[in-house]
C-alpha cells in the first residue's frame, strides 16, 4: 500500500516535470540527450534555491521563470496528440490548439505547487537507449526516503530538437493514463467541445497550496 501510494505520488508529482524539478542530479553520460535534461535541472535548481525568489511577493515571477525552463524541454503538442489518441483527427485545428493549451495548464495547475516542495529526493540519470532514428529512451532512478523508483523519459527528435513526449514510472505511462480518460470522453466529434469546456473549468480552479 505504501509503495503504491509513493508510486502514484511520484507519477502525478514528478512525472510531468521531473527532469526540471529540485532534485540533486547525477548524470552517467555527458554530451547526450540525458545531459540536456540534467542541464535544465540545474537551471531549475538555481531558480528554486534563490532565497530572493522564495518570498510570496515574487512567487508568480519564480513560476514564470520555471515555466520558461520547463516548456523548452517538453513537446506539449505531441503529448496532447498522444493523450487523445486516434480521436485527435476529429479535432479541428483550433480545437487542437485549445486542447494543447488547456492540457498543459491542467498539468501545471495540478502539480506546480508540489514541484516547489523539496523533500530530499535525488534523481540519477543512468543511460539512454536508442529506440529509433528519432526516438530515445532515457532511464533514471529516483531516490526518495530510502527507496528507489524507475523513471524513464521518451524523447523524440523534431527538426533537430530533442523533446520529452512521455514519461514512464514503474511501468506506468503518464500519457497512457490520460489517454484512457480522454478516450472515454470522446466518442464523436460532438463530444469535443464539452470536453474542452470541462478542461477549461478545471484549469480555472486553483488547487490548495497552489
Amino acid at each position: 500500500m505504501l509503495r503504491r501510494f509513493m508510486v502514484n505520488r511520484l507519477l502525478f508529482w514528478i512525472v510531468v516535470l521531473a527532469p526540471l524539478s529540485v532534485w540533486s542530479v547525477t548524470v552517467a553520460q555527458e554530451g547526450t540527450r540525458m545531459a540536456k535534461l540534467a542541464a535544465s535541472v540545474q537551471q531549475a535548481l538555481l531558480i528554486l534555491k534563490d532565497p530572493e525568489l522564495a518570498v510570496p511577493a515574487r512567487r508568480e515571477e519564480r513560476r514564470e521563470m520555471l515555466r520558461r525552463v520547463i516548456y523548452q524541454e517538453f513537446d506539449f503538442i505531441r503529448m496532447s496528440q498522444s493523450a487523445v489518441g486516434r480521436a485527435w483527427g476529429k479535432f479541428t485545428p483550433g480545437q487542437q490548439q485549445r486542447f494543447t493549451d488547456l492540457f498543459r495548464r491542467l498539468l501545471e495547475n495540478t502539480y506546480m505547487s508540489m514541484i516547489e516542495r523539496y523533500d530530499g529526493e535525488r534523481v540519477e540519470f543512468l543511460k539512454e537507449v536508442p529506440k529509433a532514428e528519432d526516438l530515445v529512451l532515457v532511464d533514471s532512478l529516483i531516490h526518495s526516503k530510502g527507496q528507489q523508483y524507475k523513471l524513464s523519459y521518451y524523447m523524440h527528435n523534431t527538426s533537430g530538437e530533442w523533446k520529452v513526449d512521455d514519461v514512464i514510472i514503474e511501468g506506468v505511462s503518464v500519457v497512457a493514463n490520460y489517454r484512457s480518460q480522454f478516450q472515454q470522453a470522446i466518442r464523436t466529434p460532438e463530444d469535443i467541445e464539452p470536453l474542452l469546456s470541462r478542461l477549461q473549468e478545471k484549469v480555472q480552479i486553483v488547487p490548495k497550496g497552489g
